[in-house]
């Protein structure tokens, strides 16, 4: 049992790790004053876990970022659109 959860605490060690580093880079690339910025990098840092999920659920996307994910989605219908149908299937 003592192997199962040193093996279960691992990969929570590495998910955290990731969650973490990746929060901190979106933070840096965010286009934050430096006083929000930092006010950031502080709570993810002092509080890895529970700030990084806090920053995620406060975090707005960019406007442009918004528009391309739009973008992207209505493109993708479009082609299932102009997609030819297959004549071999008989669903719904």
């Amino acid at each position: 049992m003592s192997l199962f959860l040193e093996i279960v605490g691992g990969i929570f060690a590495i998910v955290l790790l990731a969650v973490w580093i990746v929060t901190i880079v979106d933070i840096f690339q965010s286009k934050f004053g430096a006083g929000k910025t930092a006010a950031w990098l502080l709570i993810v840092i002092l509080l890895p876990f529970v700030g990084a999920i806090f920053y995620w659920v406060m975090r707005k996307p960019p406007a442009d970022e918004a528009q391309r994910q739009y973008d992207n989605e209505r493109a993708l219908r479009e082609s299932a659109h102009r997609r030819p149908v297959d004549s071999g299937y008989y669903g719904p």
